[in-house]
């Protein structure tokens, strides 16, 4: 081959790779980002505007200005949390300062000392057109976790969240 010939096929062999090359630099399209899923996702109740008042305020009062560590929402399970206002369903309690809102029945009483992770209230519950008087335990077993005892039936609750 001749000098020429050799520069020419040189040049367009260089032309060609610098092409081919260049279409392997170009950005793929990005993959669409997932929502990030919630840490307390398994124990989340239906968004706000389907829960009813005293649960609402329940879930989001300050218990850390309050020191009230049993006021909130609580279920059975986490997975029970997701019926909360939705259906009737046994093992929930929706509690508040001062009351205390279960299957059947809801209850009123003074507000627990701050701070104490075990209390036991005295309340005044209705259930459908009759007034009781009962006795409530509470035993808090950490943040998230409670036994509630009313007139001696317990049952362990988890604490339920809302999607913030």
């Amino acid at each position: 081959m001749s000098r020429l010939t050799t520069s020419i096929f040189a040049a367009t062999s260089a032309a060609f790779l610098s092409m081919a090359l260049a279409g392997c630099q170009t950005e793929s399209p990005s993959k669409p980002s997932r929502p990030a899923v919630p840490a307390n996702f398994s124990s989340l109740m239906p968004p706000q505007s389907l829960l009813r008042n005293d649960t609402i305020e329940a879930a989001s009062h300050d218990r850390n200005s309050s020191r009230l560590a049993y006021v909130g929402v609580w279920a059975k399970s986490g997975d029970a949390c997701a019926m909360m206002d939705q259906t009737a369903f046994e093992g929930y309690a929706v509690i508040t300062p001062v009351s205390l809102r279960h299957p059947g029945e809801t209850c009123s009483f003074e507000p627990g000392a701050p701070g104490q992770g075990y209390l036991q209230l005295e309340a005044s519950c209705k259930i459908k057109r009759k007034t009781r008087k009962r006795t409530i335990t509470i035993a808090m077993a950490n943040s998230s976790a409670m036994t509630l005892s009313i007139d001696g039936q317990s049952q362990t609750l988890t604490r339920c969240h809302m999607l913030k």
